[in-house]
């Protein structure tokens, strides 16, 4: 091995060290971790209350190609150092799984399921930019879970909006594939 990668190992066994020791002792177990907690935990149990059972595939598909898609982004954002997360419920991971895995996916989901139709599903979706762009956005900032560095949420508006149009044209060209 280089000379080189080998000090990029070392440097990175130490910021995992770092960051372990950190989450340990100032993260587990806070309000904000509690908080994310509820925010990943309470969703998954709404949406199989609410989630059509008939064409569960086809909004699972929807939903977890959401999440590939947030999780990417997401890692590029806190590689890059557009924001940064000072709370995160796995220690493991520099992502908001919380939201990653499961409020913005199962938001998604449900207004894939409840509006089908091209328009009412794209001023549907408009709105939910809306809210996860400057309402829940502005909400975990205030309570120093979500650091933006080089962003700001009006980026997010329209990224949060092509995701969903995408996944939606994806999704039901699959559905209309897997018919045939």
């Amino acid at each position: 091995m280089e000379d080189i990668f080998k000090e990029i190992l070392r440097l990175q066994q130490q910021l995992t060290d770092l960051e372990l020791r950190y989450w340990l002792d100032h993260v587990l177990f806070t309000f904000n971790w509690w908080f994310l907690v509820f925010i990943f935990i309470i969703p998954w149990i709404i949406w199989y209350r609410l989630v059509d059972k008939k064409r569960i595939r086809e909004i699972l598909l929807y939903g977890f190609v959401v999440i590939v898609i947030s999780c990417l982004l997401d890692d590029l954002g806190v590689a890059i150092l557009l924001w940064a997360y000072p709370y995160e419920l796995f220690e493991l991971s520099d992502r908001l799984n919380a939201v990653n895995l499961a409020s913005l996916p199962i938001l998604y989901m449900l207004v894939y399921q409840y509006f089908p139709k091209w328009k009412s599903f794209f001023i549907a979706h408009i709105v939910l930019a809306l809210v996860f762009s400057f309402v829940a956005e502005s909400i975990l900032i205030k309570m120093d879970i979500y650091v933006p560095l080089l962003w700001k949420s009006i980026y997010s508006f329209p990224i949060y909006i092509i995701i969903g149009v995408v996944v939606k044209w994806f999704t039901d060209k699959i559905s209309r594939i897997s018919r045939y």
